[in-house]
C-alpha cells in the first residue's frame, strides 16, 4: 500500500458539530415573517406554524431524498420555493433567495468546532498532510465556505467540495474525484475520514482511498461495511495515519 499524503475529510458530524437549536431557527424565522410580509401584503401563518410548514417542510424533502438513496443534489431555493408555494406564497427569485440566506442563520449560529479539531488539523499540516473537504449538502456552498471562514477553518484546509456546488452526493464517485482533483492528490495516497458507512467509507473505498469512519459524534454500526480503520475521537486520527504509512 502506499504511503499517505493527503486526507480528505466529511464536514458535518466529522470536523463540526450541529444541532439547529429551536432559538436559532426562531430568530431566523421572525425576519423569514417579516420579510415575507413586507413583500406579499398577506397575512402570514404564525412564527411555530411558518417553521414547521416551510423549515420542516424543506427537511422533510431533504430526508426523503436521503432515504431513497438518491444521488443527485437537491436544489435548495426550489426546495423553499415549492414550501412556500404550498401555503400560498409564490415570492420573486430574489426574495426566495433572501429567505433561504435567512435560513441559513440558523444552522451557522448551531455549529460548534472543539479545540482538540483544530489543534488536531494544526499537527496534520505540520506533518506535511493536505487537508481538504467532502460534504453532502444541500445548503447553497457560498454559505457553508462563509461558515468556514467565520470559524476560521478555511485557513487550515487546502480544498472543498460540497454536492450542492457539484450535483451530486456521496457516495458518488464523481463528488470524491473532483475532492481529490482539488486537492492534487492520488486517491491510493490519500485517506477518506466520515461518520458514515454508506456515504462516506463504502464511497471512498470505491474509488481507491482508505476509509476511516469516526464515532465522535455518530456511532453507525453495519457489519457489511469494513472501514480500514475506527475512530473515537479525530485526535486519533495522526496515529492512525501513521499506522497507514503517513509522515
Amino acid at each position: 500500500m502506499e504511503p499517505i499524503h493527503a486526507v480528505l475529510l466529511d464536514f458535518g458530524h466529522t470536523l463540526v458539530d450541529f444541532q439547529r437549536t429551536q432559538e436559532a431557527l426562531h430568530s431566523a424565522y421572525e425576519e423569514i415573517k417579516a420579510r415575507i410580509e413586507a413583500m406579499a401584503y398577506m397575512e402570514v401563518p404564525e412564527l411555530l406554524d411558518l417553521v414547521e410548514r416551510v423549515a420542516g417542510g424543506v427537511d422533510r424533502l431533504v430526508a426523503k431524498s436521503y432515504e431513497e438513496r438518491r444521488m443527485e443534489e437537491l436544489d435548495q431555493s426550489a426546495l423553499f420555493r415549492e414550501a412556500l408555494s404550498s401555503i400560498g406564497f409564490d415570492l420573486p427569485d430574489d426574495v426566495i433567495r433572501h429567505i433561504v440566506h435567512l435560513d441559513h442563520t440558523a444552522y451557522s449560529n448551531s455549529i460548534s468546532v472543539e479545540p482538540e479539531v483544530r489543534e488536531t488539523l494544526d499537527l496534520l499540516r505540520e506533518r506535511g498532510y493536505r487537508l481538504g473537504l467532502v460534504s453532502n449538502m444541500t445548503l447553497l456552498p457560498e454559505l457553508i465556505r462563509a461558515d468556514l471562514d467565520r470559524l476560521r477553518l478555511s485557513e487550515q484546509l487546502d480544498s472543498a467540495v460540497f454536492s450542492s456546488e457539484v450535483g451530486v452526493r456521496k457516495p458518488d464517485a464523481r463528488i470524491f474525484r473532483e475532492g481529490l482533483a482539488r486537492l492534487g492528490a492520488e486517491a491510493a495516497q490519500t485517506v477518506f475520514v466520515g461518520d458514515r458507512l454508506y456515504d462516506d467509507i463504502s464511497g471512498a473505498q470505491a474509488v481507491g482511498m482508505r476509509g476511516v469512519q469516526t464515532k465522535q459524534f455518530r456511532k453507525e454500526d453495519d457489519p457489511s461495511f469494513r472501514p480500514d480503520a475506527v475512530i473515537d475521537h479525530l485526535l486519533e486520527l495522526p496515529e492512525a495515519l501513521r499506522r497507514f504509512g503517513g509522515p
